[in-house]
């Protein structure tokens, strides 16, 4: 009997409490990890801004996607450090020819029989077996790894949310880039040194490599808000939208550019530099545990 009182009187009263906690919903675990891991997919709206906007022009918008894996270094429960390591693919387009620009020029460049892009030269502008197009409209798809580097402030808790805004940066390795053209076929005459167009209006190809006429890293700066909603203990599912803009220039230079030429003059030809910046906005949701 001394031995149940004594069990009565010093465990009941903190069995007690923790059974209130237990099922009183307003008292909540604080207490949070220090590392949290996180697996999210997301859906972008990307486009490209030449610098040079009274030559070329903005094309079509694109779609992209993604998904990654993150990882929230906590600092407090207020602030936290993200980085990790996510997949993504850029897709948006250029105006190479616009007619309403007033300082449009045209640009070409040649293709084998098995549509691939070759290196310009001219003396292959005679051979049967190179093809010539006019560059009208083109449209870039790339595909990246990305690593950001990102500071996370959160509210506390409010019901089952928890509100963050962020900002920092990311850095992307390119991992292959092809492009969709809209191009018309043209012919040289090498006694005249012109060309001439064969056909009456452009045509699609798609799915051309062109990893050597785009850069190898590039470096954004992002900011981004969302919430997170609680499921249980550490576990919460969570969106976010944000804003990349990138600093570098997505296309190689003037001076590596191989592909593109425009006709300065009867038979002479320049390389093509369409220096252009890309941005996107993107829409993200995931589970964090």
């Amino acid at each position: 009997m001394n031995k149940l009182l004594l069990f009565l009187f010093f465990y009941l009263p903190f069995v007690l409490q923790v059974n209130s906690q237990v099922n009183d919903p307003v008292v909540k675990n604080t207490e949070s990890r220090k590392v949290k891991f996180g697996l999210y997919g997301q859906g972008s709206l990307c486009w490209l801004t030449p610098e040079e906007q009274k030559l070329y022009s903005r094309g079509d918008y694109g779609l992209g996607y993604g998904w990654g894996l993150d990882t929230e270094l906590n600092l407090n429960n207020n602030t936290s450090l993200r980085t990790g390591l996510n997949f993504s693919t850029f897709t948006a387009g250029i105006n190479y020819y616009d007619s309403d620009l007033a300082l449009k020029h045209e640009t070409f460049y040649l293709l084998d029989a098995t549509e691939n892009f070759v290196s310009w030269d001219d003396g292959l502008l005679n051979d049967s077996n190179k093809y010539i197009y006019q560059l009208y409209n083109r449209k870039y798809t790339v595909n990246y790894v990305n690593i950001p580097f990102v500071l996370k402030l959160k509210t506390n808790e409010i019901g089952y949310l928890t509100y963050f805004g962020e900002f920092g940066a990311t850095i992307g390795l390119k991992t292959k880039s092809t492009v969709e053209d809209d191009s018309k076929l043209f012919t040289w005459d090498s006694t005249a040194s012109t060309l001439s167009a064969l056909e009456p209006s452009t045509r699609s190809i798609d799915n051309i490599n062109i990893d050597k006429g785009t850069q190898t890293v590039r470096l954004g700066l992002t900011i981004g808000a969302g919430a997170e909603y609680s499921l249980s203990g550490n576990t919460a599912l969570f969106f976010q939208l944000n804003w990349n803009y990138f600093i570098f220039n997505q296309l190689v230079s003037e001076e590596k550019e191989e592909f593109l030429r425009q006709e300065v003059s009867s038979g002479v030809f320049e390389s093509v530099g369409v220096k252009s910046l890309p941005g996107n906005i993107v829409l993200s949701f995931g589970i964090l545990f």
